[in-house]
């Protein structure tokens, strides 16, 4: 499924997709024109849609029925964390978090002391749903934010 972690300061998100048994590579995070970082895990369709309305507004679409659901994680400017689930909305109140199928491993890690990439690259190699490399985004002060394409690093 996807393993998406959040440290404090940057947010990391495997590349894996899957169809059946095929696998591919997309990106699963954003930063925002008004520089929140957004990423969201669950059926792809329906994360595309989350990660749509969340960089643009409108009507919440419809994030969880019998087959298809998505779950998202929205990192404001000053670093405040919310979770995204079904129709509501939370904040996250810990220094750090994980969603999709690693985020058991990755949350094991983070409370090591290791950061969001780590997380991901652990979950990446004991969750079968994690992989095909990783993205990362840093936490960037309003002044000196990066344009949206600029900023994300692809890691190996």
């Amino acid at each position: 499924m996807t393993t998406i972690a959040w440290d404090g300061t940057t947010l990391a998100a495997d590349r894996r997709i899957s169809s059946g048994t095929t696998t591919y590579s997309t990106t699963k995070i954003r930063r925002t024109r008004d520089g929140r970082l957004i990423g969201a895990t669950g059926d792809f369709g329906v994360c595309t849609q989350m990660l749509d309305w969340l960089e643009t507004g409108g009507e919440r679409p419809n994030c969880q029925d019998s087959d298809r659901w998505a779950s998202a994680l929205e990192v404001m400017p000053d670093g405040t964390c919310w979770m995204h689930n079904r129709d509501s909305r939370w904040p996250v109140e810990d220094g750090f978090v994980a969603i999709g199928s690693g985020r058991d491993y990755a949350m094991a890690v983070m409370a090591l002391g290791h950061d969001a990439e780590k997380a991901v690259e652990v979950a990446a190699r004991f969750d079968p749903g994690t992989g095909n490399g990783m993205d990362t985004l840093p936490l960037v002060p309003a002044a000196a934010e990066a344009a949206p394409e600029d900023s994300i690093k692809l890691v190996a």
